[in-house]
C-alpha cells in the first residue's frame, strides 16, 4: 500500500525531533530479520517506482552491511550538503530524519537503495511509516530523499523538498 501525503510546511509544533537510537531486531517492516534502529524501516520497492529505479528492476532483501553502507553513503551526502555554500538543511541534523530504506536489483545487477527521509509529524498519513512509503509535496527541508548505488559505492539524485 501507498500512501500519500501532502504538507504545506514543517510546524515545529507537529514535528517530533528525539533522537531514536535503540536497536531492535524486530522491527514493525515487513519480512526483515536486520537489526535496524527506531528511525529505520526497509520497504519493498514496489511495480511503480520507475521514478527511483528507471526500468527492469526487482526488488531484493538487502543485508545488514547494504544497511550499515546506505546509512554510511547517507551520512556522506547530508555531511557534504550542510558543508557546501548553499545548505538545503538550514541547521537541522540527520539524526533528527527517519529513514524509509527501498531496495532495488537493477537488471545490469547494480544494487540500488532509495533513501527516503523525514522528520517525524504526528499525524494520521505518516503514522504507518514503518511500513508505507511516504511521498510529500513541498514540507520543505523536513523531508528530503536520495538514491545510493550499493555496488558502486556511490549516491546520486538528492531531492530536498521545496520550502515552505
Amino acid at each position: 500500500m501507498i500512501v500519500s501525503f501532502v504538507c504545506g510546511s514543517a510546524d515545529k509544533n507537529s514535528i517530533d525531533t528525539k533522537q531514536k537510537t535503540d536497536k531492535n531486531i524486530i522491527n514493525d517492516s515487513p519480512k526483515t530479520n536486520l537489526e535496524l534502529n527506531d528511525n529505520q524501516t526497509v520497504i519493498p520497492a514496489s511495480a511503480k517506482m520507475e521514478f527511483a529505479f528507471g526500468r527492469n528492476y526487482k526488488t531484493y532483501e538487502p543485508s545488514q552491511a547494504d544497511i550499515e553502507l546506505a546509512e554510511k553513503l547517507l551520512m556522506e551526502c547530508f555531511n557534504k550538503e550542510v558543508s557546501g555554500t548553499y545548505n538545503p538543511f538550514f541547521g537541522r541534523k540527520l539524526d533528527q530524519y527517519n529513514r524509509q530504506f527501498v531496495p532495488a536489483e537493477m537488471e545490469g545487477g547494480d544494487k540500488l537503495i532509495w533513501i527516503n527521509c523525514f522528520i517525524y509529524a504526528d499525524v494520521d498519513p505518516v503514522k504507518k511509516w514503518k511500513t508505507d512509503i511516504l511521498y510529500v509535496a513541498d514540507g520543505g527541508n523536513a523531508f528530503f530523499n536520495l538514491k545510493v548505488n550499493l555496488t558502486r559505492g556511490t549516491y546520486y539524485g538528492l531531492m530536498v523538498n521545496g520550502m515552505p
